[in-house]
């Protein structure tokens, strides 16, 4: 995804992932003016940005933060959802999933906490 901003009068570049993009964005905007000046994305990328976008009434950096919460949300339900699953088990791989997924939610909890 590439997308061209504008924050404050001065014109930014944000490349990368959809759920990094989103995040630059919300934290290098917070309680400026940000403008879109262009978008490049994947279809799908994009249906998604232009319907938050409008259901935040063209405010960038809300837009950002919801898109960066969704996927925040969407890693820490994955992780308790396979603790769920794992937990009681007792083979080697099992064990293994779950302490990924442990350490998934610790990584994510803080952002989360951060954007909401």
């Amino acid at each position: 995804m590439e997308l061209w901003v504008n924050i404050s009068g001065e014109k930014k570049k944000y490349q990368g992932s959809f759920k990094t993009v989103m995040e630059s964005i919300y934290n290098d905007g917070k309680g400026k003016e940000v403008t879109l000046l262009s978008i490049h994305a994947p279809q799908k990328e994009l249906r998604r940005f232009k319907r938050e976008w409008r259901s935040n009434g063209k405010n960038l950096v809300e837009t950002a933060r919801k898109i960066a919460v969704w996927f925040y949300l969407k890693d820490y339900r994955r992780a308790k959802r396979c603790i769920r699953e794992y937990r009681k088990k007792t083979d080697p791989v099992s064990i293994l999933k779950v302490q990924r997924a442990q350490k998934m939610l610790q990584e994510v909890q803080p952002k989360l906490e951060a954007l909401s």
